[in-house]
């Protein structure tokens, strides 16, 4: 595809996630820094149930586009569902970053939950963010990884052409190049190659979703690696179902993964 405007692609998605209502939350957001991050952004629940627990949270957008207010609304329901502090980072994006730079924006954000005394950590990433949890995961020694509508193998190898709710392969493939491959799509990592070493992982993907088989492959793998892990088809879910109008299976799907807490 012809190189897309990526002002655009940011701003559009920036109004129209400031255009939605906020989310009723209990508690107090800040926004702040943590490594190179261009931002974080903290929610704070009004009545931690687990105070020794905390999320840091990784949004989507191809690894192209994206900020702290794309997902605002997951976030307020990650931390108001599970009374659990969530830490959203606006970690850098293609092309002037690179998959290796957002995941070391993720390690940061964790270190720094550490500091203020949190002594367990989840990653939780949505979409492209799940591929900078996976690529963070053993850096950040994350206690426990949740991902939904993750990508995974960033070659598109796995990509469901057939189905009918996945995210854009010619964006996908022109925004891994350069994010993840250095160029060329073939050379972006499968991040199910080796499940090695993860912590627990919770992954919920929609049965419409293209990458219904990264999830699938992924859970195989860390099967296969002894790791712990919860596959979640959501029957008749597209791509991004957590920010659509099935409340319910959303709020279902993030209690569920809370249940990686306990």
């Amino acid at each position: 595809m012809q190189s897309p405007d990526i002002a655009a692609l940011r701003q559009d998605a920036r109004e129209r996630a400031l255009a939605r209502p906020r989310w009723p939350f209990d508690g107090t957001v800040a926004d702040g820094v943590a490594g190179a991050a261009e931002a974080t952004r903290r929610y704070v629940p009004s009545h931690a149930a687990r105070s020794d627990d905390a999320v840091v949270f990784l949004h989507g957008g191809y690894g192209l586009f994206g900020d702290l207010e794309l997902q605002d609304g997951y976030c307020r329901r990650i931390a108001g569902g599970l009374r659990v502090t969530v830490l959203s980072v606006a970690y850098r994006l293609a092309p002037e970053g690179t998959l290796a730079e957002s995941a070391d924006d993720a390690v940061a954000a964790a270190d720094l939950l550490r500091r203020d005394g949190f002594s367990r950590v989840v990653l939780w990433g949505d979409s492209a963010g799940g591929a900078v949890a996976l690529a963070a995961a053993r850096d950040a020694n994350a206690d426990a990884l949740v991902l939904t509508n993750p990508n995974v193998d960033l070659t598109l190898a796995s990509y469901d052409d057939a189905a009918p709710g996945g995210p854009g392969r010619e964006l996908s493939e022109w925004a891994f190049a350069r994010w993840a491959g250095g160029g060329t799509p073939s050379s972006a990592p499968d991040l199910a190659a080796d499940a090695g070493g993860l912590p627990p992982v919770y992954v919920a993907v929609g049965s419409e979703d293209s990458l219904l088989p990264d999830a699938e492959r992924l859970a195989d793998a860390c099967a296969a690696a002894e790791v712990p892990v919860r596959l979640r088809v959501v029957p008749g879910a597209a791509h991004g179902f957590m920010g659509g109008p099935d409340l319910k299976t959303a709020d279902d799907v993030i209690a569920e993964a809370g249940r990686i807490l306990e």
